[in-house]
């Protein structure tokens, strides 16, 4: 057996039956090597139409299937295009799987034809990377490897195999039952001590709120999350992918709060004397001023696999390290037995008044112009409840945070550490393939699309029915409205021509497309995508002067809020 086919057959082994990945020198003998098992239907390989996009590919299938996905490149800039989806799923947490083609061990550190310091140049933005100097350390590696990116707190590792062990021969294989790796996971510890102080924090608490995130998401903590805020009574927010967490739908749900947040979940964090952060970072988007949150005077409770985060933004009072799940079950255990919670009619219906003021702001009229909200709410209600929506980055990102109703936990999946352009399309994809069952849509910005929406190739070829509804307002809106809110409407370098036709664009890949230019046109156009389930293109025109509002002026905290359009003469700041 080759190398090449050693390495193919560990990677069926930890169940991979897709790959993600472009051909290239240094990993063909693996392509090779799997030609058998493609042909055969025991292995998908999906040629995407860039590395970025087949680690994002790989990403959406992990976040949909709550499993590594795996992508492949070359050496040299296989490897470099790899880097901004490596750091975007390390920054998000997500397990996957890359192995990339190493030249021979021959030719290492002789500037060889397409040699790359591949450990050097994926170390800082992976979980974990290796290569391969043993052709017996394949098996283990790959093992290795997926217990790495999917143990813990998720993330990516890469698997570099220089080409002469690839194409190297072994005669005795020994295929390992489990890893062994030189590093200690994070482990989750039940300190009934800390527990104890942390129910009697709640319970004596008269403005709780629980904050949830993507290690919630990660441990499965949906039913647990509410069965908690069930007791003690209290609101729940969320970080931006913790809306993946609980469904908007749930009546204790208040919404994401930070930077671009709904202002509602903001104020009842800020205004909470027990904050309980669930799977969560205090990270500078959420929580824009460490001293504001820190002059509120709370007691900040962490649940957190990862122990350095207890480090990280605000020290916690309160530290249980652990799995979500777990440690939720624990603490709602020692809370029953210290006693029921009374219920806190009067901050329920502090929370309820917030709710109730700054809904006068989250519906502006129709202007002559389509409004994001009324786009999003047109989606949901044209889509299933259990859909999939994966995001851009840009002004419709901060739409989709504010008024998407995701109504089913792991259905929202957008890149929030890295905010890397171009995320969703291939994140919809692979999403698609992990979960066919599912109505998957990339709710995208025209810029943010462009940037990977060669992959549209990608999905006509490999018959992946993911539909992309693209807000078109020829401009890099987020940048745009920054400099137009405060930098003196100096408007530059961030407004496009008329090129691309969307529409077109779309139909040259040969996929349906619609020009919606009502809310009606966008339902029937979701309604006729979902009926012919092929890969399909929405363009909806937006105005490239409305705003992502709430947000925040640069540097600004929470409490600075702007709610209504300034520029139009309203109040700026929103606080309740």
């Amino acid at each position: 057996m080759k190398g090449s086919r050693l390495l193919v057959e560990s990677l069926k082994r930890e169940g991979v039956k897709n790959i993600f990945g472009i051909p290239g020198l240094y990993n063909m003998p693996m392509y090779d090597s799997f030609f058998e098992d493609v042909n055969n239907g025991e292995l998908r390989h999906i040629l995407m139409r860039h590395e970025q996009a087949a680690v994002h590919a790989a990403d959406g299938f992990a976040r949909a299937t709550g499993i590594p996905g795996v992508c492949t490149a070359t050496s040299g800039p296989g490897v470099t295009n790899l880097i901004t989806g490596l750091i975007t799923a390390y920054q998000d947490s997500s397990p996957v799987v890359a192995i990339t083609g190493g030249v021979n061990r021959s030719s290492m550190g002789k500037l060889s034809f397409q040699e790359s310091d591949t450990l050097g140049a994926s170390f800082p933005v992976s979980k974990y990377a290796v290569e391969i100097k043993d052709i017996n350390e394949i098996p283990l590696w790959v093992k290795n490897s997926f217990y790495i990116a999917s143990t813990g707190r998720p993330g990516p590792v890469v698997m570099d195999v220089p080409r002469d062990i690839q194409l190297e021969d072994i005669d005795n294989v020994n295929y390992p039952e489990e890893p062994r790796v030189h590093y200690r996971p994070f482990r989750t510890v039940v300190n009934k001590d800390k527990l104890r102080q942390a129910a009697n924090a709640l319970l004596n608490a008269e403005r709780p709120v629980l904050l949830v995130g993507t290690g919630a998401m990660w441990a499965n903590a949906t039913n647990e999350i509410m069965r908690l805020a069930e007791f003690i009574g209290c609101p729940i927010v969320s970080t931006l992918p913790g809306k993946s967490v609980i469904p908007a739908d749930y009546p204790l749900y208040v919404g994401a709060m930070g930077y671009y947040g709904r202002a509602e979940a903001s104020m009842v964090a800020l205004e909470s004397d027990v904050m309980v952060a669930i799977g969560a970072r205090f990270s500078d988007r959420t929580f824009t001023s460490y001293d504001e949150m820190k002059d509120t005077r709370k007691t900040f409770i962490s649940i957190n696999l990862d122990p350095t985060d207890f480090n990280k933004g605000i020290k916690p009072d309160i530290e249980l390290q652990g799995n979500a799940k777990v440690l939720v079950s624990e603490l709602l255990n020692a809370m029953a037995l210290l006693g029921s919670k009374h219920q806190n009619h009067e901050w329920n219906k502090r929370v309820n008044e917030l709710k109730e003021y700054y809904s006068q702001f989250s519906h502006p009229p129709d202007d002559g112009h389509l409004r994001p909200w009324r786009i999003l709410k047109t989606l949901r209600d044209s889509l299933p409840r259990d859909a999939i929506l994966t995001t851009g980055v840009g002004q419709h990102q901060m739409w989709a945070e504010v008024y998407w109703e995701n109504l089913e936990p792991r259905s929202f999946f957008s890149s929030t550490g890295m905010g890397t352009m171009g995320f969703g399309l291939p994140a919809a994809m692979g999403a698609k393939v992990g979960r066919p069952d599912k109505v998957v849509l990339d709710y995208d910005g025209d810029g943010s699309f462009m940037m990977t929406g060669n992959n549209l190739a990608t999905a006509v070829d490999e018959n992946i029915p993911v539909i992309a509804v693209v807000n078109d307002n020829r401009t890099l809106g987020l940048v745009r409205q920054v400099q137009d809110m405060f930098q003196n409407r100096r408007i530059v370098g961030v407004d496009y021509g008329n090129s691309p036709n969307i529409v077109k664009y779309a139909e040259s890949f040969g996929a349906d497309a619609y020009d919606a230019k009502t809310y009606d046109d966008i339902a029937e156009a979701i309604k006729r995508a979902m009926h012919e389930n092929v890969p399909s293109v929405i363009r909806v025109p937006v105005n490239k002067e409305e705003l992502a509002l709430p947000t925040l002026p640069p540097g600004g905290k929470l409490s600075e809020v702007i709610v209504s359009d300034p520029r139009k003469g309203n109040k700026g700041n929103g606080q309740l």
